[in-house]
């Protein structure tokens, strides 16, 4: 009599081939997210770190704007009378930086504070500083360039404060923290502000 044969069936489960393969994907797929992460944290840093200077710089340019559009306000017309020893001018660039005057009060003087305003560039702490009367104070850290251009009526630099009609702004402001994964400029990112104002008193 024949003998019947019986099917052993196996137990259903992974080889270790299986697992480990599993386990490799899986720590591949982690280990792309995490890059992904990082990366994405980082490019957040880094917008957050211009937008920030952009705001550095923008507020310098519309501080200076405002004072250059007063630059040279003379209602007592001292600058138009016979003695010539209370004239002033609005706008001159000097060694010690650019000075904005105005006589706001209109007393024919320029003895109250902010009538005459000074803004200083220190370039080597990068640091922007404003002076109405009471000494040099810090208005804005991490400048990489102040630059100011004194233009006449045609268009030209001048350095003559009577002939100065417009005044050209150029203010870069840099990162606060420097990038290691950006390699120009010592890892500071910066943003470049241009600006012309024409002061709305005849400056003479």
């Amino acid at each position: 009599m024949p003998m019947k044969t019986m099917a052993i069936q196996r137990d259903a489960g992974y080889t270790l081939v299986e697992v480990v393969l599993a386990l490799g994907l899986s720590l591949f797929t982690l280990s792309l997210l995490y890059t992904i992460y990082v990366r994405e944290i980082h490019a957040q840093q880094v917008r957050e770190n211009i937008l920030d200077a952009q705001q550095r710089a923008r507020v310098v340019v519309d501080l200076i704007s405002r004072e250059l559009l007063m630059a040279g306000y003379d209602p007592a017309g001292v600058n138009h009378d016979a003695n010539p020893a209370n004239d002033f001018f609005g706008v001159k660039l000097g060694p010690n930086g650019l000075e904005i005057q105005s006589d706001l009060n209109g007393n024919g003087l320029l003895s109250e504070a902010n009538e005459t305003i000074l803004f200083s560039y220190d370039s080597s702490a990068h640091i922007l500083r404003r002076n109405t009367g009471g000494g040099n104070q810090p208005l804005a850290e991490d400048i990489e360039l102040f630059q100011v251009r004194l233009l006449d009526k045609a268009g030209a630099q001048t350095n003559l404060p009577t002939e100065v009609r417009a005044v050209e702004l150029i203010v870069t402001a840099r990162t606060s923290h420097p990038d290691p994964r950006y390699a120009q400029n010592g890892g500071f990112r910066t943003v470049t502000f241009l600006e012309r104002v024409v002061p709305r008193n005849s400056i003479r």
